[in-house]
């Protein structure tokens, strides 16, 4: 009976660290279990964290493509803008080229003060190209400030009152002038008279080469080809005669008879000296 009694005391010692082990096993387990979601929660927090970024990045994406369509946008009203600029410059220079169309330049005349500058010219005509009436001028006046330092005689611009005239006084200018160190030369604006200068080394090689050449504005003409200048890159340093020389007078080989005459009226006052 006492065996008995100890058998059962012993067995239920078993039972009792048996569910000690089960109540512990159950608890780690219930840590566990917290542990996982708590694991869970973080991985929904960042999770969430994602998706916010992830709208962000979505909404500067977008907000890009609409900077980008913009940009173009503006960059295509810019680029508008200068075509119409530049046509608009283009028609600006061509009005004062088309102003400056009865024009000649005279270089080389002596400039005295108060002189009359259009009784000079006047003068220049009668005792070089003898025309037997009096060529009319609309003004005539020398270009820029006075200046008592220089001793270069300023140029003097003459409007003359008919093309014709002034082709006369152009075409023939070569042979009436000639040994007077006296130069004539149209009046271009100076984006056309710049552009001119690049070309007058262009000019006096192709005249070397015995090329028939033809300046027409800012345009050359060798052999009737217009002429196309090379790309900056290309193009070589000119030198220091091309850069020191004197522009071309404009001449022509052909000058001779002069146009048919007609009936003309008298010079006009000298309103600019």
């Amino acid at each position: 009976m006492a065996l008995a009694i100890t058998e059962l005391k012993s067995s239920s010692v078993k039972l009792d660290a048996e569910v000690k082990n089960v109540k512990n096993e159950f608890h780690q387990l219930e840590i566990n279990v917290s542990s996982l979601g708590n694991v869970f929660d973080s991985v929904k927090d960042v999770v969430d964290t994602n998706k916010k970024e992830v709208e962000k990045i979505k909404k500067s994406v977008e907000q890009c493509s609409i900077n980008q369509r913009a940009t173009e946008a503006f960059a295509s009203d810019l680029q508008k803008m200068k075509d119409a600029s530049a046509l608009m410059e283009e028609s600006v220079i061509d009005l004062k080229a088309r102003s400056m169309r009865d024009n000649l330049v005279f270089t080389g005349i002596p400039e005295e003060r108060d002189e009359d500058t259009e009784a000079l010219i006047q003068n220049l005509i009668q005792r070089k190209y003898k025309p037997d009436y009096q060529i009319s001028f609309e003004r005539v006046h020398r270009l820029g400030k006075p200046n008592d330092f220089s001793e270069r005689p300023r140029n003097i611009v003459a409007k003359f009152s008919y093309f014709k005239d002034r082709e006369y006084i152009r075409l023939n200018a070569a042979r009436k002038l000639h040994g007077t160190r006296i130069w004539v030369n149209e009046q271009f604006p100076p984006e056309i008279e710049n552009n001119r200068k690049k070309l007058y080394p262009v000019m006096r090689q192709a005249k070397k080469d015995r090329k028939r050449v033809k300046l027409v504005r800012d345009t050359l003409y060798i052999d009737g080809i217009k002429y196309n200048a090379p790309t900056e890159s290309a193009r070589p340093t000119p030198s220091y005669a091309d850069q020191t020389a004197r522009p071309a007078p404009h001449y022509s080989e052909n000058a001779g008879r002069r146009e048919n005459k007609r009936p003309r009226h008298g010079s006009t006052p000298d309103r600019h000296r």
